[in-house]
């Protein structure tokens, strides 16, 4: 549906540019159009963002994400919360997508204040 959105304006640009419109009308238009196109544009790029923050991770993001995390344990929930967000900042990913894989490498004490709290008192 996008894509054709898309070429439906790419087109419709086409046929104002070879079109016999006077030239204040057609430059209107033409703005009008590439703006659109812009739109879409960014928008694609939006929707491809936000499916790779959901999508599969590669070695290097767990990388980074092990070397960041390995040792660290949560002394707040602030400092979980900043912890997760300059991870998803580093590694364009949505902080929900962070905190499930760091649970799931066995890192949650870093990420989440209520792991790291019960994980003291186990130790204690």
């Amino acid at each position: 549906m996008q894509h054709s959105r898309a070429a439906a304006l790419s087109e419709a640009l086409r046929f104002v540019m070879a079109s016999d419109t006077l030239s204040q009308h057609q430059a209107t238009l033409i703005d009008a159009l590439t703006q659109a196109m812009r739109e879409e544009s960014a928008a694609e790029l939006r929707r491809q963002n936000v499916a790779q923050a959901q999508g599969e991770w590669r070695e290097h993001e767990i990388v980074q994400l092990r070397s960041f995390l390995q040792g660290r344990t949560a002394r707040s929930w602030q400092h979980a919360d900043e912890c997760v967000m300059q991870l998803a900042s580093q590694l364009k990913r949505a902080p929900d997508s962070v905190r499930a894989k760091a649970a799931e490498l066995g890192l949650g004490v870093a990420v989440n204040y209520q792991l790291a709290k019960s994980s003291r008192k186990a130790d204690d």
